[in-house]
């Protein structure tokens, strides 16, 4: 009987010490994936104008888009997304492609026993039907395959379901569906029915942002509604100008009082943004806030309201590259609702980049975020900072595939450079 107890007791002290002994063998000296590079905005400008050509409105053959990424450019997309998420800091990750499959690699610093360690985690993802299921995970020493880890990843999902941030994700993931894969590029078909577009943008809705935030919003919120109702009588049409320039003078006046430039920027694009494209900016604040109504005015450039908006929306995307997941893709989303169906466009595209880049140079650094105020308050006019685009020249799927073959061809990629380079060429960009 001495003897059972014994081994009784040794099992239970064996099964009580698991999960130590597992920690412990996770837990390496060195840092398996190397920090993640610092992206130059070259590299940032590619990854924005990427969302925004894939943007559902832009072809119109089905609710569906393909999208063909090499691992280099699938690294850059995570390091971008890493890099807009603050609590990803110290997270060091990277994709292997390979065939019929992908390996996800992450490094995390643990501080253990005095010491610091690194917790490196490999996900072995295999290509099933539209999908990728998880194989095998290797953590540190430790290798499981994922049968073993089925009923642990339930419950975690069950416990992540309840957050807000990963309904989000969880719905932009599900749209994702898997064509190929192999060690050169993964084939993305990107499901943009409506039903999935609407419950992304619910989802979006639900993350708030941060009181702080919200304070902003609301005050430039309440800037904008006295700039438009402050219009003389019977002026129905102004140029984005006109409300850009007065916005940017109360930001610099809120700089020059201690505020960050960054943030201040950030909420002139998102407020225009959410006004431009007819959005509740409750929605991103708390429904029970009362917002003061602005008069309706008709926002142009060259007397275009489609130039206008995809501008402000650009903006809105770029300048929210310093913040959480969910908070691109709220704005992204946004740039969905405010488009048409009217094919392919290269003004379109100008004014994407222009406001690409005008939301780049707002939050790229504060010194650069205070330059942009600056500039903006003494705006004259919006060729400033984008050359003169004319007419529409909206194309159909079938013509554009007639003259350019495809978005991989060296004809569309030079097209895409003129506009970059006339773009660039404007009075605004000299200061930077």
């Amino acid at each position: 009987m001495k003897i059972l107890d014994t081994l009784l007791a040794s099992l239970f002290l064996c099964i009580s010490s698991l999960p130590l002994i597992t920690l412990i063998l996770a837990l390496q000296r060195d840092a398996m994936v190397p920090a993640n590079p610092v992206l130059g905005p070259d590299q940032v400008n590619e990854i924005q104008q990427l969302l925004i050509d894939h943007d559902p409105r832009q072809l119109l053959a089905s609710d569906y888009q393909e999208v063909r990424l090499t691992e280099t450019e699938v690294n850059a997309l995570l390091t971008y997304i890493k890099n807009s998420n603050p609590a990803l800091d110290s997270l060091n990750i990277n994709v292997d492609l390979v065939q019929d499959g992908a390996t996800f690699n992450f490094s995390l610093p643990v501080s253990a026993f005095g010491m610091m360690r690194y917790f490196n985690l490999v996900l072995h993802f295999v290509h099933v039907d539209d999908g990728l299921s998880l194989d095998q995970v290797d953590a540190g020493a430790l290798s499981l395959p994922a049968l073993l880890l089925a009923p642990m990843g339930q419950a975690l999902a069950s416990r992540l379901s309840q957050e807000d941030n990963y309904q989000l994700v969880s719905t932009f993931i599900n749209s994702l569906h898997f064509l190929s894969i192999n060690e050169e590029r993964v084939v993305i078909l990107l499901d943009w029915q409506e039903d999935n577009l609407e419950l992304l943008g619910d989802q979006a809705r639900q993350v708030f942002v941060s009181a702080r935030e919200a304070e902003r919003l609301i005050y430039y919120h309440d800037k904008l509604v006295d700039t438009i109702n402050g219009l003389p009588a019977g002026i129905t049409t102004v140029g984005l100008n006109d409300l850009l320039r007065p916005l940017f003078v109360f930001a610099s006046a809120n700089t020059e009082g201690g505020a960050n430039p960054i943030a201040e920027n950030r909420a002139i694009f998102i407020v225009l943004s959410s006004y431009m494209t007819d959005q509740d900016l409750s929605q991103l604040i708390g429904a029970d806030v009362e917002l003061g109504e602005p008069g309706t005015v008709s926002v142009r450039i060259e007397n275009r309201e489609d130039l206008a908006r995809h501008v402000v929306t650009s903006a809105a995307i770029a300048a929210s590259a310093g913040a959480t997941m969910a908070e691109v893709l709220s704005v992204y989303k946004e740039v969905h609702d405010s488009r048409f169906r009217t094919g392919f466009s290269f003004t379109d595209i100008a004014a994407n980049q222009a406001g690409t880049l005008l939301g780049a140079l707002a939050s790229r650094s504060e010194v650069d975020a205070g330059l942009f105020q600056q500039q903006m308050r003494t705006l004259i006019n919006e060729q400033e900072f984008m050359p003169v685009l004319g007419t529409y020249d909206g194309m159909s799927e079938a013509e554009f595939i007639e003259q350019y073959g495809s978005r991989e061809s060296a004809a569309y990629r030079q097209r895409l450079i003129e506009i970059t380079d006339n773009i660039t060429a404007q009075p605004f960009y000299q200061a930077f």
